[in-house]
């Protein structure tokens, strides 16, 4: 053990002024609330990207293949989703080198759902056999999943909770979808087997599920003819990539690729917003964090004046005697981050379990503050918020080499 730290755990019990103890206690207390807020902070910003981002990928794939015109338009142009392309897909995603994980067709198309006194506006997606329950069934609040067998065309309909709403509907009900075709006005019976709710108003005011091969019949398609193809993919940040790639290289000319990115930008963008007011808050927080321990050191170096000055006539120097009050200071730091830990750790996982953090659904796409822990990020806030800290308290220290050891053995 070198003289520095000897000194300064010694130092550690020796206070006796009310005043001084009563510094040391609030500098623990305000560390500790500092790294709980930049843990609990950390937890629910990563909790609103991840469970929003999972929302949006429930509903929709993360690249989409679609006929080019489809983006200047919101009528359903088909492509021929044939052995061909299948082929072409298969041969230039492997699954294991672009971590494809599923690949799925979809119909998109506008109509009108109805009951006997109200109507309304949606688009209808057709979804087939390949459909990905999985990352939808979490969605399903009422009655259940379509059911699709191989030979009948299923007459069911998964309509949303905003829908059911407006329409005074409810899982078992019956209701009419109208499509206009031509001159012609198609209707179909359908029985609503279910009604989702992902919390994301901009999917959920337009968007009802129904069989894939209903709105074929619709729209006088042949059983290979789709509007589109989703790929999900294992890493997200790659999509982008996968998606120019496609694009580029793989797709003939009347197709194209985007990500849900692109197609949806505005979640995104909000989400990627998050990311500079997380910064902007944990940078406030730390500062404020920075403050306290610079202030309770610069108190610690004018209650120990007289240390000093016999030190320094002992002749020990300067930046020893700064390592001494850098050692106590870190001490007390470990002490305000071991209970900060206990406080923001605690905390996340109570609103975890428990969710008493209420949101507005509307404006933050979940009725609830979501937490997502991760261990890694934590032992990184604590370890980047433990030098930051430390390597700042050198700059208060350096008052100790403005003190005059001849006026220092004088001060008591």
């Amino acid at each position: 053990m070198n003289l520095s730290n000897y000194i300064a755990k010694k130092t550690y019990s020796s206070f006796k002024k009310s005043f001084t103890r009563s510094i040391l206690r609030i500098s623990v207390f305000a560390t500790a609330v500092g790294l709980s807020v930049i843990i609990i902070a950390n937890a629910i910003f990563t909790g609103f990207q991840s469970d929003i981002s999972s929302k949006v990928f429930g509903f929709w794939g993360h690249i989409h293949i679609t006929d080019i015109r489809v983006n200047r338009s919101i009528e359903p142009y088909p492509i021929r989703y044939n052995d061909s392309l299948k082929l072409l897909l298969k041969e230039n995603l492997s699954f294991k080198q672009n971590n494809i994980s599923h690949i799925q067709s979809f119909i998109i198309t506008p109509g009108i759902l109805s009951n006997h006194e109200y109507a309304d506006g949606l688009f209808f997606k057709g979804i087939g056999a390949d459909f990905n329950w999985a990352n939808f069934e979490q969605h399903i609040k009422e009655g259940a999943k379509i059911t699709l067998s191989d030979s009948l065309v299923s007459r069911e309909i998964i309509v949303s909770e905003q829908t059911a709403t407006r329409l005074f509907i409810k899982a078992g009900d019956f209701v009419i979808l109208h499509y206009i075709k031509g001159n012609n006005h198609i209707k179909r019976k359908l029985k609503i087997s279910g009604i989702y709710k992902t919390g994301l108003e901009e999917y959920d005011k337009k968007f009802a599920l129904v069989d894939l091969r209903l709105l074929q019949e619709l729209l006088n398609w042949k059983p290979e003819e789709i509007t589109g193809v989703e790929l999900f993919v294992d890493d997200i940040s790659k999509a982008e990539e996968i998606g120019n790639h496609l694009y580029e290289e793989v797709l003939p000319s009347a197709l194209y690729s985007e990500t849900i990115r692109e197609k949806f930008p505005n979640i995104f963008e909000w989400l990627a917003l998050q990311d500079i007011n997380k910064s902007f808050i944990l940078g406030m927080v730390l500062l404020v964090c920075l403050i306290n321990m610079a202030t309770m050191l610069l108190i610690l170096i004018l209650e120990r004046t007289h240390m000093i000055g016999v030190l320094s006539a002992l002749g020990m120097n300067v930046w020893e005697q700064r390592k001494i009050f850098i050692y106590f200071a870190a001490k007390i730091l470990l002490q305000g981050m071991l209970l900060g830990n206990l406080i923001g750790i605690g905390l996340a996982l109570l609103q975890k379990r428990y969710k008493f953090i209420t949101l507005s659904e509307q404006d933050y796409y979940l009725n609830y503050a979501p937490v997502k822990l991760d261990w890694i990020s934590i032992l990184l806030i604590n370890g980047i918020f433990f030098i930051v800290v430390v390597l700042f308290l050198f700059i208060p220290s350096y008052f100790i080499s403005r003190i005059r050891p001849i006026d220092a053995l004088k001060f008591r």
